[in-house]
Parts: structure tokens; sequence; C-alpha cells
């Protein structure tokens, strides 16, 4: 069975009538009879009571009828986005918090630039999130701080960044620490399982360290701001603090002995399929994403 005998049947039922159906649908009488012969046969199902030569569903006819209803109207809705996405193909991107912050407005100024007849639509989440979308199939490709978990997704290093470790200029602490030493300390950290704190973590027990943050939260800005009030130290991107640390608000303080290194990747379904654009922009993506500095 086809779409097409959803259709002819759909139409006999608005019509009541084979003739009327066969010249809406603009194909021959017996084509319509034949259709719905093919559908009562292949179901073993009588869809339609013959009296008097006028057609009355039956029973079954009518259950079906709805069924058959939703079906055309679910492909009629595929095929329209099928044929728009064919003239203007929509590219889906997402990238983690940080990312979302720092880099991709910039990222995304520069695809509307070069790429005008392209749709986009961005996601920024978390990265759990952005991989649970890779992986089905609702991003094309995104941009994530630290390796994903996922074995089906492939990644592509683009960047390599550095943490570092902050507080108020008037919380008591010395400029230079340890690693073990910093963590004696008030800790204001991301939330568990977050990718900032899984990187944070691995590192503090590959030195038997235990650590238990004095704040936790999902919002860079509110460490960033219990920080400021000399609440603790917290530790994140140089890139997230430079106002803070520009007017005063926060002091960096030096780990002798430890560097906060992350990297950051381009990650994509490995049985994710680019047509020739989506390829083009995914090349120019990795490009650009890699060559930007600031």
């Amino acid at each position: 069975m086809t779409v097409r005998h959803l259709k002819v049947f759909v139409c006999v039922c608005k019509h009541g009538n084979m003739t009327k159906a066969a010249e809406e649908l603009f194909i021959a009488q017996p084509a319509v009879s034949n259709t719905i012969a093919e559908i009562e046969k292949n179901y073993n199902v009588k869809l339609f009571e013959r009296i008097n030569k006028r057609l009355f569903l039956t029973d079954e006819g009518k259950t079906l009828l709805i069924k058959a209803q939703e079906a055309v109207s679910a492909f009629d809705e595929f095929e329209e986005q099928a044929l728009n996405s064919s003239k203007k193909p929509l590219l889906k991107i997402g990238s983690s918090l940080t990312i979302g912050k720092q880099k991709l407005p910039w990222l995304l100024r520069k695809l509307k630039e070069n790429f005008t007849d392209i749709d986009f639509q961005i996601s920024i989440n978390q990265t759990a999130i952005i991989e649970s979308k890779i992986s089905n199939g609702t991003l094309d490709f995104a941009f994530i701080q630290g390796k994903p978990s996922d074995p089906n997704i492939k990644s592509r290093l683009v960047d390599c960044s550095t943490l570092i470790a902050v507080c108020g200029n008037k919380y008591n602490m010395p400029d230079t620490v340890t690693l073990k030493e910093l963590c004696k300390y008030d800790l204001l950290l991301r939330e568990d399982e977050s990718v900032s704190r899984e990187f944070l973590d691995h590192i503090f027990a590959l030195e038997n360290i235990v650590v238990t943050p004095v704040m936790e939260s999902i919002s860079n800005q509110a460490l960033i701001s219990a920080a400021v009030q000399n609440l603790g130290v917290t530790i994140m991107p140089e890139a997230l603090l430079t106002r803070q640390l520009n007017n005063g608000g926060l002091r960096k303080i030096a780990v002798s002995d430890y560097e906060f290194t992350r990297n950051s990747y381009l990650i994509y379904h490995k049985d994710k399929s680019f047509g020739t654009v989506k390829k083009e922009i995914f090349d120019f993506c990795y490009k650009n994403y890699k060559n930007n500095k600031n």
C-alpha cells in the first residue's frame, strides 16, 4: 500500500462517489475503483456498502478513514517541509554554554555574511544536552568543551583554553598557592556533571584531592558574583572574567604547580551525511573557529 491508495480512499469518502473522486484526482474512474478494491483485498476489510449505486462507509471504513486522513496530512506536511528545505536549507548548530557566550555569536555573524541562502537554527545548552541532540540527529554539528562521551560522536579539536582561579580583592588568600592549598579554600564551582566540573573533578582525583564546594551553580555569572562578594574562589575561563579583572572586582590566583588547560571540539555523529552546501559550512566553521583567537 502507498500514500496514493490512502489519498484515493480519502477523496472517495469526501465525495461519496468514485466518479467525482476520479475527476478531482485527474485519473480514470476504473483506476479509483481498482485502488479501493486493492485496499479491501490487501487488508481483508470492507470499506463501503454499495446500495443503489451509492457508497456508504462501513464501521470499519469510518475508523480507517480517520487514520488515513492523519497519514495523508502527515505526508503532506513532510512533503511541504522537504520542498521548502530544498529551496533554502536549514542548518542546526549547537554549542555548550561557555562557547555560546564567547565565540558562537561571532561565528554566526560570519556564517550569515558568507552564506546568505541558508537558514540557521542555534541551540545553546549544557554539554550533555548538546551531545544528546547530536546523537538523536536533532543537530547537524556542535561545539563543546571536553571530549564527547558517546562513542558514536566524532570530534575535531578546534581550540585549547586555560581556566584560571580568581577571588574577590578582600577574600583572605595569597596570590600564589599550590593545587592542594587552593582546594582548602571556599570553592565556588559549577554543578555536578557539567563539563567544567567534570574537568576539575578529574584533576582533583588525579591528585587524590577531595573537595566540597561551598557553592555550586549552573550559572557562571552566579559564581562570578559570589567571588566578587568575597565568598570564595572560583575557577573558569579567563575570557569570562575580563571585565571583573579589569575593574578590580576580582584578582587572579596563580596555581604554582598546575595549569587548568581544556580543549574544545567540533562534534558530529559518525553516521551524519552532509550535502555539498552543509559540508562547505562545516569546513568553514572548523577553519574559522580554529583560527579565531579572540
